[in-house]
């Protein structure tokens, strides 16, 4: 369908942790031991009578509009297609992980089976192929709902109408994710986004280049060589001040 716009719901208050998601998608993707690309964290309230409430939060990659992954990624590997989907090209992918370190949310990670940037992609082969993210699929309580909110008759967009929900952002960090939790969900600093600042040979690279457009292989030369420039140059300034300081 054109003009498409594809968000996840996750109804918190359906979520037993059953783990089916998360084993769905490391079954889906072969994601190795010790990495995720989405999780179930609980987060825990005290109510005025002093009884705790415990909430299941489903995380993974919140497909931002405002990402800084691709603001920050040199090569225009990460991008954002039309229908919101934050995807990695593998092919530009060098495995540089400024994309990793800026992610407010920490949905990135390098696979070390092939060097390269994996993260949530909302399935984006099944979607294409018109199904749903096998961590919405296997799903059996209905607690994540995925498709399209620009379809008046689509499930997550009657839901949206029906209920309130809210996104994980903060005062200082609004990415537009298109990810939304129940209303009631309780949110603390495990969930919610913190706040990354780029480093130094990022913010260098994002004022030579346009990150949103792929650069030929002598450009990523001559990128990733400004980058270890900034590297050296720093190094030099830290075995200084540690020289006059002896």
């Amino acid at each position: 369908m054109a003009n498409q716009k594809l968000v996840m719901l996750a109804d918190t208050e359906r979520c037993v942790n059953c783990k089916g998601c998360e084993v769905a998608c490391r079954a889906e993707w072969n994601t190795p031991l010790g990495f995720n690309r989405n999780w179930v964290i609980e987060t825990i309230s005290i109510s005025d009578d002093g009884v705790p409430h415990m909430y299941l939060i489903s995380g993974r990659c919140q497909h931002c509009d405002d990402a800084p992954c691709v603001t920050n990624c040199p090569s225009g590997a990460s991008y954002q297609r039309d229908d919101g989907v934050v995807l990695v090209d593998r092919e530009f992918c060098s495995g540089c992980e400024m994309c990793v370190q800026v992610c407010p949310y920490d949905a990135r990670f390098k696979n070390p089976l092939d060097d390269k940037i994996s993260k949530c992609t909302f399935c984006q082969p099944r979607i294409d192929a018109g199904e749903q993210p096998a961590c919405v699929e296997v799903c059996f309580n209905r607690a994540l709902i995925f498709g399209d909110i620009n379809d008046p008759n689509s499930e997550v967009s009657q839901l949206l109408k029906q209920e309130k929900w809210k996104k994980l952002v903060t005062d200082k960090v609004d990415t537009k994710p298109n990810h939304y939790y129940s209303e009631s969900t309780y949110l603390d600093a495990s969930v919610l986004p913190q706040e990354k600042e780029p480093t130094i040979e990022a913010e260098v690279i994002s004022k030579v280049v346009n990150p949103v457009v792929s650069v030929g292989f002598s450009g990523m030369l001559g990128l990733f060589g400004a980058a270890g420039i900034m590297k050296i140059i720093k190094r030099r300034e830290e075995v200084s001040n540690d020289s006059h300081s002896e």
